[in-house]
């Protein structure tokens, strides 16, 4: 069961949900959809390299140096300077999205802002509170597409596999359902309380909402 709880850590990571954002916007039923593929492998390869493979490798060196004790940022006081670190790479990648040779369309350019601002936010928290940065991501997450989907007005129907429909309505009880389970993994790992990873949750999916003053 630790394995498993492990895995879906490391699935859903916060940095990971950024690139899985991105991917699922071009895939989505909407004219992001109708880009070319290499500069959609472009757009996903450049956010992916700064929002995970950069920071990535900055913890390990902080581990290495032994700033941090290891990469789950368990003590809160460890958090501070990855998250500045974190701020500042995602902030950099918000910028390459808006100079992004052709132009990036607004939604991607806006996700990475949402994670920078959160990420910010999180960041001023970490002095007295320590919240689920994996459930701020989900929180976020959802509290993204659920604009994303109002402002696209995007069919009801996103998906037709094997004659089966994947509603909007589907899309959102998946997300919820990874929320459990996520929630229900770091719980079981110990590595946040009840209420870290309700205010965690909250926290992204305000952020999430807010989005909508964006577009």
């Amino acid at each position: 069961m630790k394995n498993f709880a492990r895995v879906v850590s490391l699935l859903f990571h916060p940095m990971l949900l950024t690139s899985y954002a991105i991917l699922l916007m071009f895939v989505l039923p909407t004219y992001l959809s109708l880009y070319p593929y290499n500069y959609k492998k472009a757009v996903v390869l450049i956010i992916f390299t700064a929002t995970f493979i950069s920071p990535l490798l900055i913890m390990l060196i902080l581990l290495n140096i032994r700033k941090i004790k290891s990469l789950n940022l368990t003590d809160r006081k460890e958090r501070f300077l990855p998250f500045v670190i974190g701020f500042v790479l995602y902030f950099s990648a918000y910028l390459i999205t808006l100079n992004f040779p052709g132009g990036t369309p607004l939604y991607i350019s806006g996700f990475v802002l949402c994670t920078t601002i959160l990420l910010l936010i999180l960041l001023i928290l970490t002095f007295k509170f320590k919240i689920s940065v994996h459930m701020a991501g989900m929180g976020g997450f959802i509290g993204f597409f659920y604009v994303f989907f109002v402002k696209m007005n995007i069919s009801e129907v996103l998906f037709i596999i094997s004659g089966f429909h994947i509603l909007i309505i589907h899309f959102f009880v998946l997300l919820l359902i990874l929320s459990g389970i996520i929630a229900s993994a770091r719980l079981f790992l110990k590595a946040h309380n009840p209420i870290q990873i309700i205010s965690g949750f909250f926290t992204g999916l305000i952020i999430g909402f807010l989005s909508v003053f964006l577009y």
